[in-house]
């Protein structure tokens, strides 16, 4: 480290959050964390935004927890063009023989199961919107800043930053520290967590390039595509641009780094290369960059060690393969943002937080396997090979355990079409159709921030026992009455959460299943009070 210019210094004030990365998901977070009121500061080694466009895919279930932030309309000004038939193709060029088509499918990004619909947006145009919301939060962003070393005390985590503008350090102290730093995290490293998984499985070079090529993939109705010919075997993927920036493509291909690196991939290399994987000799192209890159399957042995936890590339690693590294990621620290949130504001005991592991490390590991053979059928080129949902794991996921009341039932499957779990505690909520005063809407959109209390047509004296709870734990409780207060527009809502007409169901902030009554409780008072402080690890009296 270089000695620094100024003066060490040292801050009294202890921040409720610190969020070392600045990047997709430590970004979401940030936001995540503003709307339940907690306002995070966020340091980011690199000087600005991502440059480079990297992911280019949210699932529905990102764009749905984006909508409940506010974000979506930005974010749809700015995608570009996703149609739903939207094909990965599989063959000798962009312009050649195709091999195969749809060797996956896109259920992850347009479902009946969600009112959302997934969007192709590139990282480095997503990246400035969640910035300026976060800004617009009150998140205090300090890019060119990085961490040093940390020291965790009992009611604190201690540490040492560098403005790398001009080399100053200076010490800052926070009750919690969150990890969004990547794949090779150093505050993981610092905390001495292994990590378990099939490890490498392949290295690869990308070269990101401009070219005059995005009718080739409209015609195609791809959103990217598999190459195989005698000069070059790779994945070519479009990012369209925006205002900001014209369209980018990128090239992959795999290396043996014991034998080359990106010294031996010169421009005219490299552009011979990207010229025979769209197929015609002579168009015209500017090559940007070539990065190296590792295709991994790997899982932190832990996600949290005291008062610092981990989240996306930090927490687990794993090849594109349907475009969940990102996506899971804001589930992990939406699931971690309301946990945090409940402590720091005194509505939960710390207990709550250790349920952030319980609940989020059984679904990367489920994840990471799930898109590691993803990765593998695909080489198989045969569709028929193709087991792996990705709706099913995005969004048909469920915690076996941890900040729910369990039913008593043994299954142990961890994924299903979500619709098939019938509001089953420890899953999503399920989307119903909604209408208010003329105006539709979803369950879906009464979430986000408060625990939500649903209760069917007929179970109104739930309304006063919630109401009576919520002021006992002195706590935020939105109180819905479905049939009353909202019509259901198809008859769908107590057979979507499994429950009669006089029953009722809570659901967490992260719109998770957290409890629900078939019916009636015989001291419904006493039934929802005991549900609530089991979830948030509150003493019931």
């Amino acid at each position: 480290m270089d000695k620094p210019s100024g003066e060490f210094k040292i801050s009294d004030e202890i921040l409720p959050v610190l969020i070392i990365g600045g990047s997709l998901v430590g970004l979401s977070l940030s936001l995540l964390l503003a709307r339940q009121g907690i306002f995070s500061t966020v340091i980011e080694r690199h000087p600005d935004t991502a440059i480079h466009p990297r992911v280019a895919g949210l699932t529905a279930r990102t764009l749905e927890i984006f909508h409940s932030l506010g974000i979506e309309e930005d974010l749809r000004n700015a995608e570009p063009h996703f149609p739903k038939d939207s094909k990965v193709f599989q063959a000798e060029s962009l312009v050649g023989k195709v091999f195969n088509h749809t060797i996956e499918d896109m259920s992850a990004f347009f479902s009946e199961e969600s009112p959302a619909r997934g969007s192709f947006i590139a990282q480095d145009i997503l990246e400035p919107i969640l910035r300026k919301h976060a800004e617009q939060n009150g998140v205090d962003l300090r890019y060119n800043t990085e961490m040093i070393s940390f020291a965790q005390q009992q009611d604190r985590v201690s540490v040492i930053i560098r403005n790398r503008s001009d080399n100053t350090l200076r010490q800052i102290r926070a009750a919690f520290m969150i990890a969004a730093d990547g794949s090779k995290s150093g505050v993981r490293k610092q905390l001495g967590i292994s990590q378990h998984g099939a490890g490498t499985i392949m290295h690869n070079l990308s070269m990101v390039f401009e070219s005059d090529i995005m009718g080739l993939f409209t015609k195609r109705n791809a959103v990217m595509g598999f190459i195989r010919n005698e000069t070059v075997m790779g994945a070519l993927v479009p990012y369209p641009g925006s205002s900001a920036r014209p369209d980018l493509y990128r090239l992959d291909i795999w290396y043996d780094p014991s034998k080359e690196s990106v010294v031996d991939y010169p421009e005219s290399r490299c552009i011979s290369l990207i010229r025979a994987a769209i197929g015609i000799s002579d168009i015209p192209l500017k090559l940007k960059t070539v990065l190296s890159w590792e295709m991994a399957a790997r899982v932190s042995d832990r996600l949290q060690q005291g008062r610092v936890f981990l989240v996306g590339d930090a927490a687990r690693v794993q090849p594109p393969a349907g475009a969940l590294g990102g996506n899971t990621g804001i589930a992990e620290a939406q699931n971690l943002a309301w946990k945090l949130a409940a402590v720091l504001h005194d509505d939960a005991n710390i207990d709550l937080l250790q349920t952030y592991e319980v609940e989020r490390l059984p679904i990367a590991d489920l994840t990471v396997e799930q898109v590691t053979a993803l990765s593998r059928q695909r080489i198989i080129e045969d569709v028929d090979q193709i087991t792996v949902n990705t709706l099913m794991i995005n969004m048909g996921f469920r915690y076996l355990k941890g900040a729910f009341l369990r039913e008593n039932d043994q299954d142990t499957v961890q994924i299903k079409y979500p619709a098939q779990w019938e509001g089953l505690p420890g899953t999503r909520a399920p989307h119903v159709a909604l209408e208010q005063n003329g105006k539709q809407l979803s369950t879906l959109d009464l979430f986000g921030t408060n625990f939500v209390f649903l209760v069917g047509f007929n179970g109104r004296d739930w309304i006063q026992s919630a109401n009576e709870v919520a002021k006992k734990l002195h706590i935020s409780l939105l109180i819905y009455h479905i049939g009353t207060e909202f019509t259901d527009i198809d008859g769908r809502f107590c057979s979507s959460y499994g429950i009669n007409t006089n029953g009722a169901v809570l659901v967490r902030p992260d719109g998770i299943v957290g409890w629900r009554n078939f019916e009636m409780a015989d001291d419904p008072m006493q039934t929802l009070y005991n549900a609530l402080s089991t979830i948030l690890f509150r003493a019931i009296r």
